[in-house]
């Protein structure tokens, strides 16, 4: 439990000092916009720690960033978290409907803002046909790769334009 917590800080402190050499930009103090580009979001969570908008991140800004994080943890203000306050922050449930949004706008194929049965299966059947390159099976070792991939925006490709030798 007690590593459970470091880690979650750990790792909040080390996007915040990421987002600290992004720069300065308009629109200070506003939170992130979950669908933002990596740059984008970035500055808007640099803004958003930056409160006097100076373009730096003081110490005492980020240990005020760093508090109201815990606050929103603490959801009792007994000075402690644990797993069951975590759990059921506002801020865990924000996540939670923001992952389960996610969820409705890649698998619902009509609009309805529902996810049939057919609609899932159609679209992680396209996964497996992917995974197994139209082969109708798939090997250990696509499976692997296909399951280890590093973490992949879904933005649409380009085709870079062809070099006429020109």
């Amino acid at each position: 439990m007690r590593k459970t917590v470091f880690t979650a800080f750990t790792l909040t402190a080390l996007v915040a000092a990421g987002a600290a050499f992004a720069g300065t930009a308009p629109d200070a103090g506003t939170t992130p916009a979950p669908n933002a580009q990596p740059g984008q979001w970035r500055q808007q969570f640099f803004d958003k720690i930056d409160t006097n908008h100076d373009g730096i991140i003081s110490r005492a800004e980020y240990q005020a960033w760093v508090d109201s994080r815990f606050a929103k943890l603490d959801t009792n203000g007994d000075g402690v978290v644990n797993a069951d306050e975590v759990a059921t922050s506002p801020m865990a449930a924000e996540r939670a409907e923001r992952r389960a949004q996610g969820f409705v706008r890649r698998y619902d194929t009509t609009g309805s803002g529902e996810v049939s049965r057919a609609d899932f299966e159609a679209k992680e059947m396209q996964r497996f046909d992917r995974m197994s390159n139209g082969a109708g099976s798939v090997t250990e070792d696509q499976f692997t790769a296909a399951t280890t991939r590093p973490f992949k925006h879904r933005r649409p490709t380009t085709t870079p334009p062809a070099d006429n030798g020109g």
